[in-house]
């Protein structure tokens, strides 16, 4: 069933970056046998990604080419007059039931729900996130940009999987309970 999945990693106490934004935690872990963590798989089945302008500019940051040029990507900016610089990559001003059925309309796969905190929080409070694989990391950051931040609504899921890799790292699968 297609839908909109959130795939992401967490540090163990629930931080998804630190307080500027760097992933240097994240890329750091060692990761002798290249372990995808379940990522191939989840890209295989995606064609459209929606992020936040933060994450965005994180991952041009790194220095490497745009990953991303399959599918469409929709970065979620207050800026009015933000321009990407990527192929295949759009801009989205706001976040409501009307540009959900826009990305939804654009998808034939599923759609990535790829951060940042405030960005999952405005789709957890939509009640459009259908499942999300959290990747744990044993790797306690102290303070950062929360996983769900603002104030996320009350919501139920039901676990589906788990899965411990030898890096240390849990991914907990989640589908919306309904």
């Amino acid at each position: 069933m297609k839908g909109i999945r959130l795939f992401i990693a967490t540090s163990l106490d629930g931080f998804i970056a630190r307080e500027d934004g760097s992933l240097d935690w994240l890329v750091n872990i060692p990761n002798p046998s290249q372990t995808d963590h379940g990522y191939n798989e989840m890209i295989a089945n995606t064609d459209v990604i929606v992020m936040g302008r933060k994450t965005y500019d994180e991952i041009l940051g790194f220095g490497i080419d745009w990953p991303y040029e399959n599918c469409k990507t929709f970065v979620v900016t207050g800026i009015p007059d933000f321009v990407t610089s990527t192929a295949n990559t759009f801009v989205l001003n706001k976040i409501d039931t009307g540009t959900i059925q826009f990305l939804k309309n654009q998808s034939s796969k599923n759609i990535w729900l790829a951060g940042g905190g405030s960005l999952v929080t405005q789709f957890l409070n939509l009640g459009v996130i259908d499942e999300m694989t959290i990747s744990i990391v044993p790797h306690i950051l102290g303070k950062g940009i929360r996983l769900f931040a603002d104030e996320p609504a009350e919501t139920q899921f039901e676990t589906i999987k788990t899965e411990l890799f030898d890096t240390g790292i849990v991914n907990l699968v989640y589908r919306k309970k309904i």
